[in-house]
């Protein structure tokens, strides 16, 4: 990783150096892309590894199996496969009803179904690797300003500027970037919150994950190493103040209670952070010479996990009509406005497809009316018994289907 320098003018600058923003740098520099990465953060990846306490506070992504195939063929799943938590099997459930579904790696002929990670370990791990590459590396930078010129883009962090061909924001649902450019967004509210934690059990849980839903939401636990899994618990907004105050026992007992005893007793549970749940989409992903990725373009409800493992998706298409535009005169234009549009062409059905699955799931599982969820769990038999609706199922979550 190159220290911020002298050096202003590149091919790409990437704004954000998270889960998104990493990886993408990465491949882009590989690719013989002038690169540069901006992020708030001061800290660098060897910073964020020795921050991650190995507790009951971790936050953590879950990879389809389609994200890992990317990151194996970028070489960049090596150093993550140690921390990362196979997904042998996945039980989805209608709370109070018969009806269920088991997704199986074993069915698909695949090891698992996806794997889970810490968030922290993997940007940290992601930061170390562009450590050793050429990435220019700009930690403490706000975007605070973009002005966009026909050749390039002029990017202004602080009282220092940088220019490139192409700038990509990947800096997140509160994007500077996209705050700069003005682009409007839409909001739906699903007047619910999340509740993010880990537990641990008493039991193996035997790389199986669950998805159960209840009448306020779904209840999402993913395995992690030994006997601990991480919880995102859905719960309507007005039980947010109530649930905020139970202490650690209460909670674990509350959610003893909304997800049963399939599991065994659950031992504890760790630092819960609540956040809202809204789904948040750029009216435009594209703009002169800028294209917004990962959260920065949408933002989506964490039901089915679905959010990065679009963003990986849009990531290995932007990497291929890049990589397209290296001849054997040299690099072509990367911020051309034919190209980003081409990306938005070839992008669209993938997005609004996981888009309406998502919101669709998120409404579709949710209610307390007797005869809806009766449907929905008949619904949730037919998956389990009628085969190519189930594979076709499971190619959707693994993030093979696209």
């Amino acid at each position: 990783m190159n220290n911020p320098g002298p050096e202003t003018d590149f091919d790409i600058v990437v704004v954000g150096a998270g889960l998104v923003g990493s990886p993408l740098a990465q491949v882009l520099s590989e690719q013989g892309w002038r690169v540069a990465l901006l992020d708030q953060r001061p800290s660098s990846g060897v910073d964020l590894l020795d921050s991650v306490d190995g507790g009951l506070s971790q936050r953590c992504t879950a990879l389809s199996l389609g994200s890992k195939y990317w990151f194996d063929r970028q070489g960049l799943w090596q150093p993550l496969n140690e921390d990362a938590c196979p997904i042998r099997q996945v039980v989805i459930s209608q709370k109070g009803q018969f009806g269920s579904t088991r997704l199986r790696a074993a069915e698909m002929n695949v090891d698992a179904l996806g794997y889970v990670i810490n968030n922290e370990l993997l940007t940290g791990k992601l930061l170390q690797l562009i450590g050793n590459s050429s990435v220019h590396f700009v930690p403490d930078s706000t975007v605070t300003r973009v002005s966009a010129e026909e050749q390039l883009i002029n990017v202004y962090h602080g009282t220092a500027a940088l220019s490139a061909r192409l700038l990509i924001a990947a800096d997140g649902v509160s994007s500077s970037v996209r705050e700069c450019l003005g682009t409007a967004v839409r909001t739906h509210d699903y007047d619910q919150s999340a509740v993010l934690g880990m537990l641990s059990l008493e039991t193996d849980h035997n790389n199986v994950a669950f998805e159960r839903f209840t009448e306020t939401g779904p209840l999402a636990l993913l395995p992690r190493p030994g006997n601990l899994m991480n919880f995102v618990e859905c719960i309507d907004s007005s039980e947010v103040q109530q649930v905020s105050q139970l202490d650690d026992d209460h909670y674990r007992q509350r959610l003893q209670q909304r997800f049963g005893m399939r599991l065994g007793r659950f031992d504890g549970v760790g630092p819960r952070h609540i956040i809202s749940l809204n789904r948040i989409e750029a009216a435009q992903q594209i703009a002169p010479r800028t294209l917004l990725l990962g959260n920065a373009a949408r933002l989506l409800h964490p039901v089915g996990g679905q959010g990065y493992n679009l963003a990986i998706r849009d990531i290995a298409q932007l990497q291929r009509l890049l990589g397209e535009c290296i001849t054997a005169s040299g690099l072509a234009d990367p911020g051309k406005a034919d190209l980003l549009s081409h990306f938005v062409k070839l992008r669209a059905s993938d997005q609004r497809r996981t888009v309406q699955f998502t919101h669709t799931l998120a409404r579709s599982f949710r209610g307390r009316s007797e005869m809806p969820a009766k449907i929905r769990a008949l619904g949730l038999v037919g998956l389990d018994t009628v085969s190519p609706l189930r594979d076709w199922f499971t190619r959707s979550t693994m993030g093979l289907s696209a």
